[in-house]
């Protein structure tokens, strides 16, 4: 007698993710719990802190790391070991989850195309531009050549050619055009961002359709949080209604109509009363300034997407949302690590440390 089509598919399923399943049930259990992070935030210098790392999963990159230590060198080895964990659970998913899954990493990538966008408009030197990129990024995605063209790149222009034949040409080119007339370099990052949160969209679309109901949250937080925190702080820095449309992303989970009214919000109070009545109210909290608004609410949303990937570890099974509340934990550790490295180093007491931490409360 021949299974049901429902115990069939859950069969076929189990096989798909029994890979992925292993490895992060091995990752699972290097991540640091709680108790430890406040420990670590009690470190008394940065030499402390990664002596009491030295038995955990950060070791291979700290032994890497040559002393004197700084917040900046260990946020290096943290990263490093964030995105070998990524290539790890990607590489043992299912086809049909890791388009989506290499987003966390082609967020990286963005970031390596910020900081040399930067390292070069500082006409810094190509060792200290290799020091602020991550290839281990680039040799994933096969764009290291085009990376090792751009840490060469004697101004912007070099560098925009040398990613012409990457996705982001239409991004660099038209935030060269800004830069030409501005002299800022702030039109790159939001240039970037706006690709990165399409590619996010569209990757969300072309997962099967059983798989985006795990996914939809953590998509949809991120790329909505994204527009809303953008077009508040956009009301705040008084920018063109013009200017928002062009920076905002096209593809998007926010009613269209409420995109373009907050874009032709006439300031930040008309435009905090709309934000007010979506989905995403109860995350922006009145503070002292509308900047100190703007920066809760977006660790609100980082909060957020944490109490979900920790929550869904338990009801996750057998789909994309297994290796995305890992992912997102993982993030959330090595944020955790670098601000208490960051906070050790700037002779923070715990407390002030431990208030800062993405933590399960």
């Amino acid at each position: 007698m021949s299974k049901p089509l429902s115990e069939k598919t859950t069969l076929t399923r189990a096989a798909k993710y029994a890979s992925v399943t292993a490895k992060i049930g091995a990752e699972r259990s290097n991540l640091l719990g709680e108790a430890k992070l406040k420990v670590l935030s009690e470190s008394k210098d940065l030499n402390d802190l990664v002596i009491q790392l030295k038995e955990t999963v950060y070791q291979p990159q700290l032994a890497k790391t040559a002393p004197p230590y700084s917040g900046r060198k260990l946020e290096r080895a943290f990263q490093e070991n964030l995105i070998e964990t990524y290539i790890k659970i990607i590489k043992n998913s299912p086809v049909s989850a890791s388009t989506y899954l290499t987003m966390p990493l082609l967020r990286l990538e963005t970031e390596n195309i910020k900081a040399l966008i930067k390292a070069v408009s500082a006409d810094l030197n190509e060792e200290e531009r290799a020091a602020r990129v991550y290839l281990s990024v680039e040799d994933f995605f096969k764009h290291r050549r085009a990376f090792e063209e751009a840490l060469k790149a004697s101004d912007l222009k070099q560098l925009s050619t040398a990613f012409a034949k990457t996705e982001y040409t239409s991004a660099l080119t038209f935030g060269l055009k800004s830069y030409n007339e501005s002299g800022a370099t702030t039109c790159f990052d939001v240039l970037l961002d706006k690709t990165y949160y399409e590619k996010l969209f569209n990757a969300y679309g072309k997962l099967p359709k059983r798989e985006k109901q795990h996914a939809l949250f953590y998509a949809n937080a991120e790329s909505s949080g994204y527009i809303l925190l953008t077009l508040l702080r956009g009301k705040i820095l008084n920018h063109d209604a013009n200017w928002l449309r062009v920076i905002i992303p096209d593809a998007h989970f926010l009613p269209n109509a409420t995109v373009e009214a907050l874009v032709v919000a006439a300031d930040f109070e008309s435009a905090f009363k709309l934000v007010q009545k979506s989905p995403y109210s109860s995350f922006f909290a009145r503070a002292q300034t509308n900047e100190e608004t703007v920066a809760n609410a977006e660790r609100a949303f980082k909060k957020a997407i944490y109490n979900q990937a920790r929550q869904s570890r338990i009801t996750e099974i057998f789909n994309v949302g297994v290796p995305l509340a890992f992912l997102n934990q993982k993030q959330a550790e090595t944020s955790n690590i670098v601000t208490i490295s960051l906070g050790v180093e700037a002779a923070l007491n715990p407390e002030s440390i431990q208030s800062l931490l993405l933590l399960d409360r």
